[in-house]
């Protein structure tokens, strides 16, 4: 058999896992599919490289025997995630057997191949088998690239220049699944009047009845900049409706840097990539490394597959570093420009577990790798510390800015979503405030604005209106708020729903 058609093989299985992690992962292909492409092209070249020094060492002979090793070998090597999580199902929960078993099972595996490697039906059927893995997923992103839809969405017009005595500076700040006063009460018997009667009296107009568009960060967030929903309803979700936006493309963006805003971006950091600096903002904040090498959640994402990732996070707990923004590192980049108005996002991951804060408040070093996900109904206690700490480093960010800034600065503090379960939540009143259905939807809104701008809208308050509202006060252009509504994914699609219907289980 000629010497290409086993190295074929070697490089179609290199390439594998790199090409099925984007097909799995379409948000990160979109953000970060360039990263992940320069790691296979770098990875195929290092087993290339190695099956080439097992050729010399071995003789041309076994090259064959050698490149269908070290192809099986890489995709072995991806594959321990699953074969680990298997084992755990089966109630082997210690790290250090699951690798063993892993090694062992690996071993006959290339053995076996080793062993088979003469026989040229095994060679072509590994050729046309890498052929298949590779180009299924191949097939996937092309589908994935050519069904993005536009924006539906209606267009909001662009704020103009408006009045200069009116552009004071603006902060819209993000707090991940921070839940609203009576879905922390009635849920968890979490007390949070305090709190926000500290904001009251520094002037906000605190929203006790609002609600989330969605109970999603990526939908909720990217809603609340477009300034409008994702309609009509039923239409196909794709991640380039979100995108772009969550990234500073979008009409709020749009509107401020029209009137000559400096935008300052801060990333949430983590594993998050969904508002990362995009590159239309003037200044990116970022969170800084606390290890030797910060990792995003793409590669941190490509390292689980492996058996590294537990060995390094074991041996080597500094090395790799998951490193979050928190409000200390963002008020370092915001100092108010002289004659250039300043507007700032910042998407903080608090107090969305894991666990940010110690018992004291003080910041974890080294926190977890993981976002709790769709579910932190266990994390309560972590959950409820963390709001605690952050509301007092809220309340000091809050008292810096004002004194910091020469202006009467609009200061906008919301959560993207309120606390999400795997279940619907038993509450501990007859009568709760919000009913279970919702309590993913029940969402911390908060804004400060000069008095020239009335913020009001009742008890209730829809995240979509947040620009509308901000924007026709600083532009003098009146612009319509929308009715709240609220909208759950099913099937890939979004459906609106009311406040008496239950989630599907």
């Amino acid at each position: 058999m000629p010497l290409k058609s086993p190295f074929l093989t070697l490089v179609l299985l290199a390439v594998w896992p790199f090409v099925s992690f984007l097909n799995n992962n379409h948000d990160d292909a979109l953000i970060y599919g360039a990263n992940v492409s320069a790691y296979a092209l770098g990875f195929g070249l290092v087993v290339v490289l190695i099956a080439l020094i097992g050729v010399v060492l071995f003789g041309r002979s076994r090259s064959t025997a050698v490149a269908h090793v070290c192809g099986i070998a890489s995709v072995l090597l991806f594959s321990y995630l699953p074969l680990s999580g298997f084992l755990s199902g089966l109630g082997i929960s210690l790290g250090t057997i699951r690798i063993a078993i892993w090694a062992v099972v690996s071993l006959l595996i290339l053995f076996a191949v080793w062993r088979l490697a003469r026989s040229e039906t095994a060679a072509r059927v590994l050729l046309a088998a890498a052929g298949v893995m590779v180009v299924v997923p191949v097939v996937g992103l092309g589908l994935f690239a050519v069904s993005g839809t536009e924006t539906k969405t209606e267009k909001v017009e662009v704020a103009k220049a408006g009045n200069e005595a009116r552009r004071e500076n603006v902060y819209w700040f993000i707090f991940d699944a921070y839940a609203r006063a009576d879905a922390l009460a009635d849920y968890f018997g979490y007390d949070n009047s305090a709190f926000l009667g500290d904001l009251e009296r520094r002037g906000f107009d605190v929203a006790s009845r609002a609600l989330a568009n969605y109970a999603s960060t990526k939908l909720s967030i990217s809603t609340t900049a477009d300034m409008n929903y994702f309609l009509p309803e039923g239409a196909p979700l794709h991640p380039s409706m979100w995108t772009a936006r969550l990234q500073g493309f979008n009409p709020t963006v749009e509107a401020f840097k029209a009137m000559g805003y400096r935008y300052i971006h801060a990333e949430p950091g983590g594993n998050n990539l969904k508002t990362r600096c995009g590159g239309n903002e003037d200044v990116c904040v970022t969170a800084p490394t606390g290890g030797a090498i910060g990792v995003s959640e793409a590669e941190v994402g490509l390292l689980r597959l492996t058996p590294l990732f537990p060995i390094i996070r074991r041996l080597l707990p500094d090395l790799l570093s998951f490193d979050f923004t928190n409000i200390a590192d963002v008020m370092e980049r915001i100092a108010p420009t002289p004659g250039k108005p300043t507007f700032l996002f910042a998407h903080i991951l608090s107090p969305h577990p894991p666990q940010r804060f110690d018992e004291n408040c003080g910041h974890l070093v080294n926190v977890e790798f993981d976002l709790a996900g769709e579910d932190y109904s266990d994390l309560v206690d972590v959950y409820l510390n963390d709001l605690t700490c952050l509301n007092a480093e809220i309340v000091s960010m809050v008292d810096q800015i004002v004194a910091d800034d020469p202006g009467d600065p609009y200061i906008i503090l919301q959560s993207d979503h309120g606390f999400r379960s795997g279940l619907v939540l038993e509450p501990r009143t007859a009568r709760p405030g919000v009913p279970p259905a919702f309590v993913a939807y029940a969402n911390l809104h908060a804004m400060r604005a000069p008095e020239s701008c009335d913020t009001r809208t009742g008890e209730g308050f829809s995240p979509v209106n947040t620009f509308r509202i901000v924007l026709s006060c600083i532009d003098g252009e009146p612009r319509e708020l929308l009715p709240g509504r609220q909208f759950r994914n099913e099937n890939g699609a979004l459906h609106a729903f009311e406040p008496d219907a239950r989630p599907k289980q």
